[in-house]
């Protein structure tokens, strides 16, 4: 079987829900001499984009994306320790992610963080109602490029003034960039209170994400 072939093969077993063989095909074309790197670029995250594709036309609903990221994160941890040990030239940046505080929902962030991570973001996941606190620690921890708020309740998008504020006081804030996401934020009002910017999709603020970083964006 060829290269191609296998890599097919993967992005198939995402877009398709396989959770059955997601990891064997990982580990097959590993054997076969495919660098890490490349069976996550171009056969999970492949996947992963398909399905973006898929839920953004309703061809895919909520309950299969989840899915669709279980699998992903299946085939994920067999080439992730890979990719660290070899240095990791498909990562564009490191993300950290939490729920604002107060914020106890998963779903959102558990679909983020995939679709993020399918896009050569490294996501460092602090979990739900996170305080302002274990930003700033996570900061100053993982040195990331990107931070990412959660939020599912207006009442707790309202919170992103005083976690900016607390990055601020911190010293940190002109380190990193800030996007909020959920079903909650509005990117004007999130500017105003303080982040970069603010996205109520997944795979659109990937693109945000990008251009904040820098990095050419493609718009197909």
């Amino acid at each position: 079987m060829s290269n191609a072939e296998m890599l097919a093969q993967l992005a198939g077993a995402v877009e398709n829900l396989d959770s059955k063989n997601v990891k064997p095909l990982v580990q097959q074309a590993l054997a076969s001499g495919m660098r890490p790197s490349e069976i996550l670029t171009n056969g999970l995250s492949e996947g992963m984009r398909r399905v973006g594709k898929a839920f953004n036309t309703g061809d895919m609903f909520m309950p299969e994306v989840l899915v669709a990221c279980d699998v992903y994160f299946s085939g994920l941890e067999v080439v992730r320790p890979l990719l660290l040990a070899g240095g990791d030239d498909s990562v564009i940046g490191t993300m950290v992610l939490g729920n604002i505080y107060g914020d106890i929902h998963t779903v959102g962030k558990n679909v983020a963080a995939p679709v993020f991570e399918a896009n050569g973001i490294r996501v460092i996941d602090i979990g739900i109602s996170a305080t302002d606190e274990a930003f700033v620690e996570a900061i100053r921890k993982h040195k990331p490029q990107i931070v990412g708020f959660g939020t599912y309740m207006t009442s707790t998008f309202m919170h992103t003034k005083e976690t900016v504020a607390a990055i601020e006081k911190a010293g940190l804030r002109d380190q990193v960039k800030i996007i909020c996401g959920g079903p909650a934020v509005d990117a004007d009002a999130a500017r105003r209170m303080g982040a970069d910017d603010a996205s109520d999709d997944a795979w659109l603020a990937v693109k945000k994400i990008k251009r904040l970083l820098g990095v050419p964006v493609n718009d197909d």
